[in-house]
């Protein structure tokens, strides 16, 4: 039994009432509900006075049982109200549930299998960059993060740590050795090291301490070979031409040879011309005596060939020079020289020196005049 509206007054009644107690129309087996709006109508009606849904049709032919065919009233597909709209609802309900029950599986299914899928991608991810990395850190947070990774790649990682440990420890006993030797070997084991950089940078330095412990134009020219990018070569090399420009060559010796040459055949033949014209006009140094001028040179070649028993005299340098070339300022060079050159006497007295041996001590200007001369004798 159900409570429904009157179709004709609307108050409410019991659909098993006989007639409607407010209007007094029949009710019982005299209403059912629209199939599609679900009002509740008069079953005599074609159409639903509120949807107009056609309320009648004719579904099947039957047969009566005497032969007689004939079309089945619509009136046997229309429900009546309150006769199984129970059941059916008790039906639908337990198919809703299932579909939902099945859609939230197929979900759950689905969720786990992306879930799954992306953890894998992950893990690939991680394990490729690990061992690719050649880090130690970073091996072992892999193994850390994935520890229901499969073994092989968890096998390989460690590995991969094993042996990084291994060159670690190769690498502190190269710094503890702390040799070129031992840098160059662990290079040489290692090519791939991450120390690699650090050992090029200790070899750099160990090569510039003996460089300059060396202190020679050799020593920084191989630096600058073995080092072109080297953390020292800009110093080297400032080094290096420093030297170069101190460097005696076969030019400097001969200019040396011809200037004190001409200076000591001048003075022994007594040519004032080719005297004065290879010395400095003012002298800082000529004999010990401090600013001395040409006129000072002249009076010591006139001393010399003051005596007369001397017939000739003849100076002859011995080759062993020392030179020292300087920079000067301007761009020009001045040469610091030692020397020796003996003195050979011709004279009438014999008993007097006729042969000695002086040191010479002096000094080429930039305009290559001598502008510095001392002379030692030496004792036989």
């Amino acid at each position: 039994m159900a409570i429904i509206k009157c179709p004709e007054c609307g108050h409410q009644v019991s659909d098993m009432a006989k007639t409607c107690p407010s209007c007094g129309i029949e009710i019982a087996g005299k209403v059912m509900k629209c199939p599609d709006c679900g009002e509740v109508v008069f079953n005599d009606l074609d159409l639903c006075p509120g949807c107009h849904h056609q309320l009648h049709t004719v579904k099947a032919t039957r047969n009566d049982g005497a032969g007689n065919v004939g079309a089945q009233s619509s009136d046997d597909s229309v429900e009546s109200v309150g006769a199984v709209d129970a059941p059916k609802k008790k039906k639908t309900g337990y198919t809703v549930f299932a579909v939902c029950f099945v859609i939230v599986l197929i979900a759950v299914f689905v969720g786990v299998y992306f879930y799954t899928g992306e953890q894998q991608r992950n893990e690939l991810e991680a394990y490729e960059n690990a061992v690719s990395s050649e880090e130690p850190a970073v091996l072992q947070t892999y193994l850390d993060m994935y520890e229901d990774a499969p073994a092989e790649h968890r096998d390989s990682v460690k590995a991969c740590l094993d042996r990084l440990g291994k060159i670690d420890a190769e690498w502190t006993d190269a710094v503890v050795n702390g040799t070129k030797t031992a840098f160059e070997r662990y290079m040489r084991l290692h090519p791939g090291s991450v120390h690699n950089v650090e050992a090029k940078i200790k070899i750099d330095s160990l090569d510039w301490i003996s460089a300059t412990q060396t202190d020679t134009r050799d020593s920084y020219r191989n630096y600058i070979d073995a080092h072109a990018d080297g953390m020292y070569v800009d110093e080297a090399r400032d080094r290096f031409d420093r030297m170069e420009a101190k460097r005696v060559d076969d030019t400097d010796k001969t200019e040396v040879s011809r200037l004190f040459t001409a200076f000591f055949n001048a003075l022994a033949t007594g040519d004032e011309a080719g005297l004065t014209s290879s010395v400095s006009p003012v002298m800082d140094d000529f004999l010990h005596k401090a600013n001395a001028t040409k006129s000072d040179v002249l009076d010591y070649m006139v001393r010399i060939h003051e005596p007369e028993d001397i017939n000739s005299i003849v100076f002859r340098p011995n080759g062993d020079w020392k030179i020292n070339k300087q920079e000067t300022a301007d761009g020009g060079r001045e040469y610091g020289v030692m020397f020796t050159v003996d003195m050979k006497i011709d004279r009438s007295d014999t008993e007097k020196e006729t042969f000695c041996t002086y040191k010479v001590d002096a000094k080429i200007t930039s305009d290559g005049k001598i502008g510095v001369l001392n002379m030692r004798k030496i004792v036989q």
